[in-house]
């Protein structure tokens, strides 16, 4: 554990064998993976929740029946705040909608993501998509190898998304970084700071998307009404960073993951370079096996779960990891099988708050799989390198190089 000064107490009553040292933060223990770090938790404990002294102390679900009933159940845990520690990422975060909304006020903000993110909304933009990855692709097959985080994941969903809002790609640098202050701080500003820096880049934003019109995200957002009237500058301006803030990281991370991956499956991208078929269980195999959201949500009032009481006020940090990598929920979780009839998974969360992105997700991670295996149907890790997982809100991979023949 950390120096005691930095760990919270725990809450009166309860009891010892419910305490964990786990930091979701830095949740590894001799090792470096992320999946492996969650299970090892679960497998340590025969309860469904415990208790961590770490980010001013927390709960955390381990059964996949309480994991569903934290992100569906809004009368119980509430997504006024959804991130820890509470009382600076949770509080700051906790100003942007509609995640931190609980219906039914939630709802006409979601309709305004919805008309832009789901389905057909989302098939004009494969022909870009398709582009990019083939230009991204092209600048280093040659090479034979590429850093996969550095020169594809976060170049692709990233330029894509800043064309979603029609924002300059000069501005990624600075927007990502204020992004990642919540899913994985560093420390170099405070969650407060990063929510001050985004309304002070957004507004003028919104101002002039109000005036000037257009089809892209922001503007809808600038311009859509919810509960028959405008919304606010203010309300635009926290739907916009929270849709900034969403997009900027998810994706990157979870193509990192499933590259690396396949990377390691040999027998895999041989049937996915000879069959383009088998590109959509490919990648719902790895929505299944490869989750990486642990929000969080706050108790509504006292409730007992599973002979513990969680107090009003309490948070509750609900790892999608466990609930995919459970065997109740799924034979041999840790195995990744392109042949599984069943895949339970929770990899866009559930309830009145998954995500609105999924589909542009897909859409890219098949974009990427057509076009990847059509120019590089053979590939490993390069040896020698130090693979490491990061922890956090999104977990995420460090960046890692991948080789192939080249010709």
């Amino acid at each position: 554990m950390s120096e005691a000064a930095t760990l919270a107490r725990p809450p009166a009553g309860v009891p010892q064998d419910r305490i964990v040292d786990f930091d979701i933060y830095n949740p590894f223990h001799g090792q470096h993976d992320l999946h492996v770090a969650w299970t090892q938790l679960r497998d340590s404990t025969p309860h469904e929740v415990v208790w961590t002294p770490y980010n001013e102390g927390h709960w955390i679900a381990l059964s996949p029946d309480l994991i569903n009933q934290v992100y569906s159940d809004a009368t119980r845990f509430s997504s006024r705040v959804v991130l820890v520690p509470k009382s600076t990422a949770g509080e700051a975060y906790g100003d942007f909608i509609p995640l931190s909304l609980d219906p039914p006020e939630h709802r006409p903000f979601r309709k305004v993501l919805n008309d832009k993110l789901y389905g057909s909304a989302i098939h004009p933009l494969e022909p870009k998509v398709r582009k990019l990855t083939v230009d991204l692709i092209e600048s280093f097959v040659a090479n034979g190898r590429c850093d996969f985080v550095h020169e594809f994941a976060e170049e692709l969903p990233l330029r894509v998304f800043m064309q979603l809002v029609d924002l300059p790609v000069e501005h990624l640098p600075k927007l990502k970084h204020l992004a990642d202050q919540f899913t994985r701080p560093d420390g170099s500003i405070t969650p407060a700071q990063a929510t001050e820096a985004f309304k002070a880049y957004v507004h003028p934003i919104i101002e002039e998307r109000k005036a000037k019109g257009g089809n892209d995200l922001l503007t809808h957002i600038a311009t859509s009404e919810v509960n028959g009237r405008p919304m606010t500058e203010s309300e635009a301006a926290r739907l916009a960073i929270q849709v900034l803030v969403g997009g900027l990281d998810t994706v990157v991370n979870f193509m990192s993951f499933t590259m690396r991956l396949l990377a390691q499956a040999p027998e895999v991208q041989a049937r996915l370079a000879a069959n383009h078929d088998l590109h959509h269980a490919a990648i719902n195999e790895c929505l299944r096996r490869l989750p990486l959201v642990s929000s969080a949500r706050e108790v509504v009032a006292d409730v007992e779960v599973d002979g513990v009481t969680l107090a009003r006020g309490d948070m509750i940090v609900a790892p999608t990891e466990l609930y995919a990598l459970n065997p109740e929920m799924n034979a041999d979780p840790l195995k990744y099988d392109l042949d599984r009839k069943v895949r339970n998974h929770m990899a866009f969360g559930s309830g009145n708050h998954t995500c609105p992105g999924q589909f542009l997700a897909r859409m890219e991670m098949k974009v990427l799989l057509e076009e990847w295996f059509a120019r590089i149907p053979r590939f490993e890790l390069e040896p020698g390198q130090t693979l490491r997982h990061r922890g956090g809100i999104v977990g995420g991979c460090e960046p890692f190089v991948l080789r192939w023949d080249v010709g």
